[in-house]
């Protein structure tokens, strides 16, 4: 084992005054996240206490190292192994580090396997079809509720087997990711919108409330079968519901928005129609889904010649890294015949990876399939308007215009 790293040996990670909950870079983080990757592998943000980092060999580090940076802390700004922490109980997926992460999600790559996820794959066509179908005869729609939400929510719920109001996971996914920041303005707004249907997500989550043969009733199978250790499949569904419809949501709105605004690569896809799969995780290359999730450092460390203290949080920036020219060509160009699966940092990485990316890749590119299918143009009808989250990056409005093909 090696031994603690040495301050006096190391350099301190520069201080960086910019805020990265301040409500400009929440409404526009590009500025923030080029500073972020100019100041430095690692950066301080004294305001909160914490450090920050946005390159990509750093970031990758960070959150594939759990000897070193532990999730078990939690991927929000407060520390939730300690007694002050008020927030909702860890993910048994997200929040916990090897080896008792490990038997857990075994038995999670095995239920949300390609091969099982795929049986869903004619509820999504249809629901993305019966989309279509309402855009072409508005002509003029927005984005995210008319396209985007149509297919998730259409589709999403009835996979995982729950019961389905589209204001209270609205309201708990608000809460949920705002729940994850320091405690401003935004935090007791996310508060005040998710508490009335608290109690709602905690009976929808129940085994005596989700749907047989559904992603949902599996774990719950699993928990039965000794699997997995009693209240398992219950946490999971919860975060399953919490996270996979918002996440999913942000990445297939940023497509859409990039898409409109790029006619060529619409005309490049529309001439290459077997790379619409490949274009979500180009999306959201460009713009993750989360604009910060935190590890926490097990001890005194170093990362690329800086100091790092023990007990520490560490707010990883993965947009930032996703555009680090250090690793990416051409890091701000949309490039939808760039292959960047397994590669940004979107969904994480190794044991952390994201457990529902491929029902969210087969929801995307159910969409993306009928979008190239049967659109001629695609085109931008407005300003599109983000819903502003201390840890979400999402659209909340995205008007477009389409023409048949």
């Amino acid at each position: 084992m090696a031994a603690p790293a040495q301050k006096s040996d190391l350099l301190e990670p520069p201080a960086m005054t910019l805020d990265p909950y301040a409500m400009a870079v929440l409404e526009d983080p590009l500025p923030f996240y080029r500073a972020l990757l100019e100041a430095g592998p690692v950066v301080w943000f004294e305001k909160y206490g914490v450090y920050g980092v946005g390159r990509y060999d750093e970031l990758r580090q960070v959150v594939t190292d759990h000897s070193r940076f532990t999730a078990s802390s939690g991927v929000g700004i407060t520390d939730a192994r300690k007694p002050e922490f008020r927030g909702r109980p860890p993910s048994a997926l997200v929040e916990v580090d090897p080896p008792q992460h490990t038997d857990t999600r075994r038995v999670a790559n095995r239920i949300m396997s390609p091969l099982v996820i795929r049986k869903w794959r004619s509820l999504f066509e249809e629901k993305a079809k019966l989309a279509v179908d309402a855009i072409l005869d508005k002509g003029t729609f927005d984005g995210v509720r008319d396209l985007v939400e149509a297919v998730v929510f259409g589709g999403f719920p009835v996979a995982m087997g729950i019961r389905f109001d589209a204001d209270a996971i609205r309201a708990i996914g608000y809460m949920s990711f705002n729940q994850t920041g320091p405690e401003n303005e935004l935090y007791f707004k996310g508060m005040k919108a998710g508490e009335p249907y608290l109690d709602w997500f905690m009976a929808a989550c129940q085994r005596d409330a989700v749907a047989p043969g559904s992603i949902a009733d599996a774990f719950f199978q699993a928990e039965e079968a000794g699997e997995l250790l009693p209240g398992i499949a219950s946490n999971i569904t919860r975060s399953l519901v919490r996270g996979g419809m918002d996440t999913t949501i942000s990445g297939m709105s940023a497509a859409l928005l990039l898409l409109a605004s790029h006619p060529d690569q619409w005309a490049v896809l529309k001439q290459n129609p077997g790379r619409a799969r490949f274009v979500f995780d180009e999306a959201i290359r460009l713009q993750a889904p989360n604009h910060l999730v935190y590890r926490c450092t097990t001890g005194d460390t170093e990362l690329s010649g800086r100091f790092l203290r023990g007990d520490t949080k560490v707010a990883t920036f993965p947009t930032a890294a996703n555009r680090d020219p250090r690793k990416w060509e051409r890091p701000d160009d949309f490039d939808v015949m760039r292959d960047t699966a397994n590669v940004h940092m979107s969904f994480g990485a190794a044991d952390h990876n994201c457990i529902g990316q491929n029902v969210a890749r087969m929801e995307a590119e159910c969409m993306l399939v009928e979008l190239v299918r049967r659109v001629g143009t695609i085109e931008p009808a407005g300003e599109p308007q983000y819903l502003i989250h201390n840890q979400l990056r999402i659209l909340e409005r995205l008007p477009l215009s389409v023409t048949p093909a």
